[in-house]
């Protein structure tokens, strides 16, 4: 009989010829699908790092279909569940002639309220929206073209908080239950990071299975920290608010119940404060307060229990209830609380400096099989930050499957001397725009500028207005949505784009669209914010250095994940421009270069003859 490992390697090394083309034999693919495999059939916890170019979506799914195992996939985003879900499972299931079922599950959030939707009448809803609402078939909120109404979207989505459960008049239509259901008889399902850590808080979400699969595993640590602490904010009072006002209560009562409402997010936003920014937020300091908005919403919530209408907004309240219930009573060890500000509104979060200890033991525990991957896992060729923040001391395997691009010809990287400072930011926006705009000279735009923080974009982007580079195109993050900038910037070559945050990672810009990365400085954590200032302290006291366990391996992966975005295929060509000096005079700046792809080092002439010569072999001259 032939094992799993001998098939899947058969497949690999032969079976891709059926694609007619469309797949060629990849040695690294094909490695890391043996090594898959025998995981497979061994069972434990492994972490496989997989470069660019690899292929590790097939590398894992073959192996896991062809096993006839029930597979788990969770991946960071939604985007890469859908690509998964529309693309690659479907190529993997035509090549391999295999009849199996897989599904799509995301969370609650992202369906249609069937109960809320018909309560709200249309009342404020944008046509389109409500158009889409009375014909979608899945109430997935992905199905909707263009960029819709996202508060809108937020009026008549599913939430725990105010869900009625069994009570639910629209149960046997729920959007959500039928993808539950259709998530439990397939063979592959995928899910994402939040979902994943949520469903081990609740029961019967997802299906018993014996295969996990984490790609973009560098991601599990922020959405556990997410989904597993505590949350508090006055926007949870919205569907509150909107479950009265849509309600068939009578008008006094509905007028009574209203009032209050609005008073006990008064409540809440008092209790908060009001002005923006992030700081420490201590529950034993808010007691009373806390105590009292409890009280509030478990008084609102007892007002409409008689009514069965607004069964929905009691029940967000008594969610409210609790939720300050769990901050009061939460144990100040292994806890981080902070205030920040999301969406313009702020809100107390409550988040375990540990969450890879969660993870294992809530999360990974009920796996036979584990393997966590992604392009991003090492450090100066280790595995032991990663694997220690997702809770995976004890691996029984690892592989490094490196990018098959030949980086040293592709592209070249330059740190030029004489740096500003890295915290003089006027200075060095004005140094980061400077090669911006020689390089989308050069280049004819093809050009993106990757930010730190929005202080460093926004004064970049002001020195970027004051003198625009003649036919050329500046698109600032925060102008526009994600999607609709990254479209843009495919669509118009002479694009220069400056981003942050999200830009950073899960950006696909092959071939000659984006030809120049200039990243301003080093991407270390900000030891200001409460979390990063918690987890430094924690380490520091039990005798370790948070300089050399967290901050700087979590820069490392940042920064790697970064410079990801300018090499996509084996015939793309770039130059990667990083401005921070502590990368060339740093004790740390050889492990940081070590861990990065092996691009050519150049001096700053050398990067910007590196550029000519691009644009001269794209355009037909001579290179």
């Amino acid at each position: 009989m032939v094992g799993l490992e001998e098939a899947a390697a058969s497949f690999f090394e032969d079976g891709l010829q059926a694609s007619g083309g469309r797949f060629m034999p990849r040695p690294r693919q094909t490695a890391m699908a043996r090594r898959i495999a025998r995981a497979i059939e061994d069972g434990g916890r492994y972490i496989f790092e997989a470069g660019t170019g690899v292929g590790k979506s097939l590398a894992y799914l073959i192996p896991s279909i062809l096993s006839g195992r029930k597979t788990i996939v969770s991946t960071a985003t939604l985007t890469l569940q859908d690509q998964l879900f529309e693309k690659d499972i479907p190529d993997a299931a035509a090549l391999l002639s295999r009849t199996f079922g897989w599904a799509v599950l995301k969370g609650r959030g992202n369906y249609l309220c069937l109960r809320k939707w018909r309560a709200s009448h249309g009342s404020e809803i944008p046509e389109e929206i409500q158009a889409w609402a009375s014909g979608t078939l899945t109430g997935d909120f992905s199905e909707m073209p263009g960029e819709p109404d996202a508060a809108a979207l937020a009026r008549i989505r599913s939430d725990s908080l105010d869900c009625l459960g069994s009570a639910c008049p629209e149960r046997s239509s729920c959007f959500l239950l039928k993808a539950r259901a259709e998530a439990r008889r397939a063979d592959l399902l995928v899910v994402n990071h939040h979902l994943l850590i949520t469903a081990s808080q609740e029961e019967d979400i997802l299906p018993e299975s014996e295969i996990l699969v984490v790609d973009e595993a560098h991601r599990l640590e922020d959405a556990a920290a997410e989904c597993m602490g505590l949350t508090l904010s006055a926007g949870m009072m919205l569907p509150v608010i909107d479950g009265i006002a849509w309600s068939d209560a009578p008008v006094s009562s509905k007028a009574s119940h209203l009032s209050s409402a609005r008073a006990l997010m008064a409540s809440i936003e008092d209790l908060l404060g009001r002005e923006p920014g992030t700081a420490f937020w201590s529950p034993l300091e808010h007691g009373r307060e806390l105590e009292a908005v409890s009280s509030e919403a478990a008084s609102l919530a007892a007002a409409m229990a008689g009514d069965e209408g607004l069964a929905g907004p009691a029940a967000a309240c008594r969610g409210i209830a609790a939720a300050c219930d769990g901050l009061m009573t939460l144990p100040s060890e292994g806890n981080c609380v902070f205030r920040e500000t999301n969406g313009g509104r702020p809100r107390i979060r409550a988040v375990p400096l540990e969450p890879g200890r969660l993870i294992e033991s809530e999360v990974f525990s009920l796996f036979p099989v584990v393997v966590a991957t992604s392009a991003t896992m090492s450090v100066g060729g280790s595995f032991a930050y990663t694997a220690g923040r997702l809770g995976l001391e004890e691996l029984d395997g690892e592989g490094d499957f490196g990018s098959p691009f030949d980086y040293a010809d592709q592209a070249v990287l330059t740190c030029p001397p004489d740096l500003p400072d890295p915290d003089d930011h006027q200075a060095l926006a004005g140094t980061v725009w400077r090669w911006g705009e020689e390089l989308s000279a050069v280049l004819g735009g093809r050009t993106m500028l990757l930010f730190t923080s929005n202080r460093n974009l926004q004064m970049t982007a002001g020195n970027a207005r004051s003198s625009p580079p003649p036919g050329l195109r500046i698109l600032v993050q925060g102008e526009g949505s994600r999607r609709l900038m990254l479209e843009s910037f495919r669509e118009d070559p002479r694009a220069v784009l400056l981003g942050t945050a999200s830009f950073w990672e899960g950006v696909d810009l092959p071939g000659d669209i984006l030809q120049a990365l200039v990243i301003d400085r080093l991407p270390f954590p900000s030891p200001g914010h409460p979390l990063t200032a918690a987890r430094m302290r924690a380490i520091d006291e039990d005798g370790g250095s948070s300089f050399m366990s967290l901050m700087l391996p979590s820069a490392v992966i940042r920064l790697r994940q970064g410079v990801g975005r300018l090499i996509r295929s084996s015939t793309d060509r770039g130059v990667v421009v990083i401005l921070d000096r502590r990368l060339g005079a740093s004790s740390y700046g050889r492990l940081i270069l070590r861990s990065l792809p092996a691009f050519r080092p150049v001096d700053p002439a050398g990067a910007m003859d590196f550029a000519r010569s691009i644009a001269g072999a794209r355009d037909g001259g001579n290179p």
